[in-house]
């Protein structure tokens, strides 16, 4: 038989978490947060949203900003700084 799930300890969990990232890296969160509050706005039926979806893309392809991306994902605190300066 399965364990029960203690909720409320998996809330302040996750909550611990969020503020630890928020934190440490306030602007991928920051970003997350609206995107999140766009979405759930009905931002992605508005005559907004294709703009910023090439945008995004377009973004997407430019090497330098792909590896800044990559490593805000990969190891949290370390930032590496790619392209030309």
């Amino acid at each position: 038989m399965a364990e029960p799930v203690n909720v409320p300890q998996m809330l302040r969990s996750i909550r611990d978490e969020l503020e630890r990232r928020l934190r440490s890296e306030p602007y991928p969160v920051l970003a997350l947060a609206l995107a999140l509050g766009y979405a759930a706005g009905g931002g992605l039926f508005s005559r907004w949203t294709r703009p910023l979806a090439r945008a995004a893309m377009g973004a997407l392809l430019v090497p330098g900003f792909r590896e800044r991306l990559r490593s805000f994902t990969s190891e949290p605190g370390r930032v590496e700084v790619t392209g030309a300066a």
